[in-house]
């Protein structure tokens, strides 16, 4: 279907579009036509949204309608109907690596959490050739073998400790003694890297952030 024939209403969505750099005009298209289908079916369509407060995020959205190259979906994470820009997204497909995060500017944002800090940066990290794995307050990148298999031994990683302990010889094997609380429970730690702690989260995310960089699999740019 050529982009001159496909309309909503009177209006032709591609003149509801600004031209912007990294997103083409064809994907919108394809991507405009499957949340109007969704909008009919009620299904849910997932996407990855360069907007709102938390950019890069994964979003699952039951669009309602579509106009002015906008969409208005129930957001099924926050059980809300918010509108949403569509040449601020892209569709989310599994084991493809955001088409948008090269061109989006991502901040280094810190949160007080771990695991909303990994989401906000996902795409970003996809981007620098990294696989995630996040779970609660952990999170690592992983690099892959020619053959696409996953590098367990992550190269970076940024977790929360609480405790730590002595490992004592006690004539037969080593043990764990004086089990105590970590004055400094956020640990990063990154391959050829000087293990670092922190007692505050925001440092520990910043270092774990130059370090994805640094460390990173591609030479893509910042």
């Amino acid at each position: 279907m050529r982009a001159s024939a496909l309309r909503l209403g009177s209006r032709c969505l591609t003149a509801c579009w600004p031209h912007q750099v990294g997103f083409r005009i064809k994907e919108r298209i394809v991507l405009t036509e499957k949340l109007l289908h969704a909008a009919k079916t009620g299904e849910i369509v997932r996407v990855r949204y360069f907007g709102g407060s938390v950019p890069g995020s994964v979003r699952q959205l039951r669009p309602v309608s579509i106009a002015d190259g906008k969409v208005r979906a129930l957001s099924m994470q926050s059980e809300e109907t918010k509108t949403f820009v569509i040449e601020k997204m892209e569709e989310v497909v599994d084991g493809v690596a955001s088409a948008l995060a090269s061109s989006v500017p991502v901040a280094t944002a810190t949160f007080q959490s771990v695991e909303v800090f990994a989401s906000h940066h996902k795409a970003f990290f996809e981007f620098k050739g990294w696989v995630m794995q996040s779970e609660g307050q952990a999170f690592s990148l992983h690099r892959t073998f020619k053959n696409g298999k996953l590098i367990q031994t992550p190269d970076v990683g940024l977790a929360f400790e609480a405790e730590t302990y002595d490992a004592v010889f006690d004539g037969e094997q080593i043990i764990e003694a004086n089990r105590r609380q970590r004055s400094r429970p956020w640990i990063v730690r990154g391959k050829n890297k000087t293990t670092k702690t922190f007692a505050d989260i925001e440092k520990a995310q910043l270092t774990a952030y130059e370090w994805a960089i640094e460390l990173s699999p591609t030479s893509g740019a910042v």
